[in-house]
Parts: C-alpha cells; sequence; structure tokens
C-alpha cells in the first residue's frame, strides 16, 4: 500500500524538480536538509509537508495543495517503524501491552516536542491564525506537520532514511520514558504526599544540555525546598518521571527506618 502511494504522490511532483525558488524559501530547504542530514532529490515534497490549509495561498507551490496527504502517509511510515522496533524489542509481550507501547512513543505530545526541536514554526507556510492557535498551546498543527514531514522523506530518500530520522527524533529520545510502563511515578508522589497532607511536590529543569535537536534535560523534584530526586532524559517529561521515581526510592527507605 505504501509504494502505491508513493508512487501516486511522486507522479503529482515530478515536473516541477528543476523549478528555482525565492531565497527565503532555499534558505527553508537548507534548514530542511540539515536537519535530514541528506540533499533532497525533491525539494517539492518538503514544501509540500510545510504547507498548512491556511497557507495554502502563501505557499511557493504551483499546485494549491495542503500537507495532508503526506500527514496521512507519513503517520502510516511512523506508525511501522516504530511497530517494528518495539515488536523486536519487547519479545515477550503480547499485542495488548506491545499498543500500550507504542503509544507512548507516536502521540500528540511526543511530535510536538519534536517539531519545537526542529523549530516547524519557522519553516510552515501558515496564516496568522494558524501561527496564533500554536502559540496558544494547539498541538495539531505542529504535530501533524512532523507526520507530514516524515512522509516527504519516505517519499524522497526512502525508508531507510525516514526510519533513521524516527530513530533520531522520535525512538531513542523516548526509550526511557517507555521503559517506564505503566508506572506513572509522578502519580504516585502525588498520591503519597496527598495522603500524608504534605506539600505538593516542584518540579524544576535545572539544566539543559546538548545540541538543539538533542536536548538533555535535568529536573528534580523537591518538597518545602528539599530536593528528593534527580532525572536526566530527552524530554522533561521523561526526566521528570525519572525524578519522581528516584523520590518516591527515597521515601520507601526513609520509611522503613
Amino acid at each position: 500500500m505504501l509504494r502505491r502511494i508513493k508512487t501516486s504522490l511522486l507522479s503529482l511532483v515530478k515536473k516541477q524538480k528543476k523549478q528555482k525558488f525565492p531565497k527565503e524559501v532555499e534558505d527553508r530547504l537548507r534548514k530542511i536538509e540539515k536537519l535530514v542530514g541528506s540533499s533532497l532529490n525533491n525539494p517539492f515534497l518538503y514544501l509540500e509537508a510545510l504547507t498548512h490549509r491556511s497557507g495554502i495561498n502563501i505557499s511557493p507551490l504551483k499546485k494549491k495543495i495542503s500537507n495532508e496527504r503526506l500527514e496521512f502517509l507519513g503517520d502510516s511510515v511512523l506508525n511501522l517503524v516504530v511497530t517494528e522496533y518495539i515488536f523486536s524489542k519487547y519479545k515477550n509481550e503480547d499485542e495488548g501491552q506491545l499498543t500500550k507501547i507504542r503509544s507512548r512513543f507516536v502521540n500528540k505530545e511526543i511530535l510536538l516536542n519534536v517539531a519545537q526541536k526542529l523549530k516547524m514554526t519557522k519553516l510552515l507556510f501558515m496564516n496568522e491564525n494558524a501561527a496564533s492557535a500554536i502559540e496558544s498551546g494547539a498541538k495539531s498543527i505542529l504535530a501533524d506537520s512532523v507526520e507530514a514531514f516524515i512522509g516527504a522523506i519516505y517519499l524522497d530518500l526512502g525508508f531507510e532514511v525516514a526510519k533513521q530520522f524516527i530513530t533520531k527524533y522520535i525512538i531513542k529520545p523516548n526509550i526511557a520514558l517507555a521503559k517506564l510502563g505503566d508506572e506513572n511515578f509522578k502519580s504516585q508522589l502525588l498520591e503519597y504526599v496527598q495522603a500524608n497532607k504534605l506539600s505538593i511536590p516542584k518540579y524544576e529543569v535545572i539544566k539543559e544540555e546538548g545540541p538543539q535537536h538533542a536536548k538533555i534535560f535535568t529536573v528534580q523534584v523537591s518538597m518545602d525546598g528539599k530536593v528528593l530526586g534527580t532525572g536526566k532524559g530527552q524530554t522533561k517529561k521523561s526526566a521528570e518521571q525519572l525524578a519522581a521515581r528516584e523520590a518516591i526510592k527515597k521515601i520507601k527507605k526513609n520509611d522503613s527506618k
């Protein structure tokens, strides 16, 4: 099925390959090449992937199309790559558990984090209303653009390059979070302090390191100014969970004395 979609979409853009672009568009394409880690065979695919339906009239594409078809394709490619990974990684889990694990890699929050790392807001063609929606916290525009971007990579450079991109930006940064399983340590910690009428835990990012596309966050959790735990992860969410887990271990150790 993916092959048929690929052939169909490629036929829409192959006639436009030799067109020259304005400098502003060329600058976007150079940034895209850095993100992908390869020169682009068909830049039109990426311009389509970055065209939100609100930005059709400002997109440099002659054919007035949005990124929705590429989003559909990219979603399928993303799910295939992640499914293949967890199928080989978690050999003893049943279908239900594999589905839960996959949802920790493929969700709006994860895709939003990726979009922020890639600085998608600076690459997208969209109107002011869409930009305002993003600033107000709307997740779908940015999350959908990541899936469309994956679809463009798949069509332009093939499955293996798309897989490398997904592994780098989605799988590797969230392995620690997936390993936490069904346990939500932040919830466990909150339940404990509420049951014992203690202060609400506060989470704070105390350090950010690494390049923009591969940041490492260090988060500490404290109560009444006392640090209970520290966690490090490639997303703030995973770092918070690991900090909460450390706090729980410390609390249990103190309770056993």
